[in-house]
């Protein structure tokens, strides 16, 4: 229960922290009439996104389950105790690793990120730059961001940290392509996408693998 209780409060700080840096922009844009949660892109998309984001994070889960299963090197890195995978088999299959999982994968993860990078570094990026050239900014900033986290964390060899580098980013780029493309500038779709990509992919590296 204190595992639990620590993870939700872990979870609520991160959206809070995560949501915080866009609002204050939020405060200073030059459109007064738009409500935060539409300049984050919180808001209904059409149903065809939603194909695509599904369709795409069963690309990505199968993918990245593969490389796992080839590669020794990622599989090590990915169920290492510092990671959330690695700490989910320590506990093992229980209502509270079950719950855990679906908190950090759902929303500590999939949403509080998809706020941050698409709803906020996205847009951002690509009002500058504009769509193409913002959409790789953005996934390239993703990418790193996990490969800092990931390498700080586990102190992993250079080959896992590549993948995951080009993993994350490559994700980062179709999720910012379809919520731009299809999706109306909505991050519903892709944290949709993220979450569940994540929370597969945590339950079979925790419980299955």
């Amino acid at each position: 229960m204190t595992e639990l209780l620590t993870n939700f409060i872990s979870t609520v700080l991160q959206i809070i922290v995560f949501a915080l840096i866009p609002y204050i922009f939020y405060l200073f844009r030059k459109d007064k009439g738009e409500t935060f949660f539409h300049y984050i892109g919180l808001y209904s998309s059409s149903g065809k996104s939603f194909f695509y984001v599904i369709l795409a994070s069963l690309i990505f889960i199968t993918a990245g389950i593969g490389m796992i299963f080839i590669d020794a090197n990622i599989r090590a890195v990915v169920i290492s105790p510092p990671t959330v995978t690695g700490k989910l088999r320590q506990m093992g299959f229980n209502l509270n690793s079950i719950i855990i999982l679906l908190l950090i994968a759902l929303l500590k993860t999939s949403f509080s990120e998809e706020i941050f990078f698409r709803g906020f570094i996205a847009r951002r990026l690509m009002s500058i730059f504009g769509f193409q050239t913002g959409n790789i900014l953005q996934a390239i900033i993703f990418g790193l961001v996990h490969l800092v986290l990931f390498g700080i964390m586990t102190k992993a060899m250079l080959m896992p940290l590549i993948f995951i580098f080009i993993f994350s980013t490559t994700a980062g780029w179709v999720i910012g392509y379809i919520k731009e493309r299809y999706a109306g500038g909505s991050i519903i779709p892709g944290w949709i996408a993220h979450g569940v990509g994540n929370a597969l992919s945590y339950a079979i590296i925790a419980f299955v693998i």
